[in-house]
This record gives structure tokens, C-alpha cells and sequence, in this order.
């Protein structure tokens, strides 16, 4: 579970991040980013109903949150982003995941 100061939760917050963000694409997820006021980095993570039923919707969204978790003190601050998964995260594993996730952190340069 993401600590409640590293969440994106209204709407809002992610209609602004896809109206004014820039994206970048891995093989299992989107990568939604901009930049924010805040003092630490925002999370949000989505998963489309095309991804799957609600027993894999959920496993993808547990297997972004535990990836992302990995990278938290790592990422740049003053950042919002927002995480899709795409539909062939599901068989994939926790490894996987998190490398392609690194990968595409590291071509949007949110590392510190």
C-alpha cells in the first residue's frame, strides 16, 4: 500500500496530469507525468477495464503499487504521475514489472 502522502485521489488530480502531462510507454504500462506544487511525489495508478476481469484488474494494480513502492525514494520530487497498465501485465511477475517500470522512469528522467 502507498503511504497516503505519495497517492493521487480525486479525479481532478488525474484529469490534470492527463491533460498537462507527458507520457511514456513500456511494454506492460503508460507512464502519465507532470510536474506539480507539491512537496513530495504523487502516485495514481489505473487499470482499464479491457485489462481484464476484477480479479486481474486488482493483481495488476497490487503488482504496480508494490513495483512503483521500490522506486519512491529514488524519484524526483514535485512530480505527479500516473501509472496505466496495459493488458499484457497479466502474466507477467513482480520483477518483471518492476524492471520495465524502471526502464520507463528512466527514459522520462525522473530519477534523482
Amino acid at each position: 500500500m502507498l503511504k497516503k502522502e505519495y497517492r493521487l485521489k480525486k479525479k481532478y488530480q488525474f484529469n490534470y496530469v492527463y491533460r498537462v502531462g507527458k507520457s511514456c510507454h513500456g511494454g506492460f504500462l503508460l507512464l502519465v507525468f507532470s510536474k506539480s506544487k507539491n512537496a513530495n511525489v504523487k502516485i495514481g495508478i489505473s487499470v482499464s477495464k479491457k485489462v481484464g476481469n476484477a480479479v486481474q484488474r486488482n493483481r495488476a494494480r497490487r503488482l504496480l503499487r508494490e513495483a512503483i513502492s521500490i522506486f519512491i525514494p529514488k524519484l524526483k520530487i514535485n512530480y505527479n504521475l500516473v501509472i496505466v497498465a496495459k493488458q499484457t501485465i497479466l502474466n507477467k511477475k513482480l520483477p518483471e514489472v518492476a524492471n520495465d517500470l524502471q526502464n520507463v522512469l528512466k527514459k522520462a528522467e525522473l530519477f534523482v
